[in-house]
């Protein structure tokens, strides 16, 4: 694996960087979804980083867009904005792209990639979170479509979403059997429910979506019917990755913030620098910061080779989150009281690190996944 950056990668980080520091981190947006970062972020032309060229996107590799978002989490600072863009390309997005029909491509990417179209991913229901196979959403054939009942929870871009991929159960003998479809805002039965409010991640609104006798045509189905249970799997994969890798580039930013408050601060006449409970910190920030980028790099340089990554995006997930989750409390620890407070913006990086424990299938279910395939392999 040779992870040397190319002077182009090099300088699309930087750009990427100088945008998001100057475009994307207004105060008054912290904490609310803004229309207007969405159009400036679609004019930047990044929503379509690895889409191939003929549905108007980059058709860059997943190397440069591992490093385009690590790039998108160090410039802003506005977290859940990151996590409403990640969501629209990576389990929205990139599952029509790489899963659809010719003819859904064709009729839903360009916009996606544009942005005129924003999308979300609807797996989670109110007693199915990673128990995917407790689902009650059923899609039901009737003549050249499929009918749509239940619910989902916990979907995220859900208030601003025009598509949704929703997963319902299309078969139940042998055993029960998924199948995704294309849904639109706009189809009759559609509806979502008021912004969830959370503890973090306030920029990127959360609700509840509702299918009531949803009529869906067969040519929305996602790959195959019944074959559902793949795509959900695939989607998961790429979540794990991408919308972890802007949590390293907030990692960074978040270390660099703390050295300069060390050097700056002093305690009993000295930079608190010095003293090894603070410089350890730092030094730990470091570790995790690298041993993170590392995984995420080998993530992308597999899925270049189209090879599967499901053991590394897990590993990814799990020690990213408790990475990002501790450098948090640590900065916290750093700027002491000062980190508590609003005006630092400490307090606001914890409270939308914290979600990443569960998100993408909990730290839990990541640790079963990767004993499982241990212990299979061993």
């Amino acid at each position: 694996m040779d992870f040397l950056l190319t002077k182009e990668q090099k300088e699309l980080q930087k750009e990427i960087i100088n945008f998001a520091k100057e475009n994307l981190n207004d105060e008054e947006y912290l904490e609310k979804y803004s229309p207007v970062l969405w159009e400036r972020i679609c004019d930047f032309g990044i929503l379509g980083i690895t889409v191939g060229e003929e549905y108007g996107g980059l058709g860059e590799s997943y190397l440069t867009a591992a490093l385009a978002i690590e790039a998108l989490g160090y410039g802003c600072k506005n977290n859940g904005f990151i996590f409403v863009v990640n969501n629209h390309i990576w389990v929205a997005q990139n599952m029509i792209y790489l899963y659809g029909s010719e003819e859904l491509k064709k009729k839903y990417v360009p916009d996606m990639v544009e942005g005129k179209k924003i999308g979300s991913i609807a797996i989670t229901e109110a007693e199915s979170g990673s128990d995917s196979l407790s689902m009650t959403t059923t899609a039901v054939e009737d003549g050249d479509s499929y009918i749509l009942d239940g619910s989902k929870m916990f979907i995220s871009n859900g208030p601003i979403s025009d598509i949704f991929i929703v997963f319902a159960v299309t078969g139940t003998e042998p055993k029960k059997s998924f199948t995704a479809f294309v849904v639109e805002r706009g189809f009759e039965g559609v509806r979502t429910g008021p912004d969830i409010e959370k503890m973090g991640l306030c920029s990127c609104p959360t609700s509840e979506l509702i299918l009531n006798n949803v009529r869906v045509p067969k040519e929305n189905v996602i790959g195959k019917l019944n074959g559902g249970s793949y795509i959900m799997t695939s989607g998961l994969e790429w979540e794990r990755c991408y919308e972890f890798a802007p949590h390293i580039g907030v990692m960074q930013r978040i270390m660099e913030t703390c050295i300069e408050q060390a050097r700056k601060r002093r305690q009993f006449g000295k930079p608190i620098m010095e003293y090894q409970a603070v410089s350890h910190k730092i030094a730990d920030m470091q570790v995790r910061i690298e041993l993170s980028r590392q995984m995420l790099y080998k993530y992308a340089w597999l899925k270049d080779r189209k090879r599967s990554a499901f053991l590394e995006a897990s590993i990814l997930k799990l020690y990213v989150s408790e990475s990002y989750i501790q450098t948090c409390r640590d900065a916290m620890q750093i700027f002491g009281s000062y980190g508590y407070t609003k005006e630092y913006g400490i307090e606001r990086e914890l409270r939308d690190a914290l979600a990443c424990s569960i998100y993408s299938g909990t730290n839990e279910m990541q640790k079963n996944t990767i004993f499982n395939i241990a212990n299979a392999k061993y």
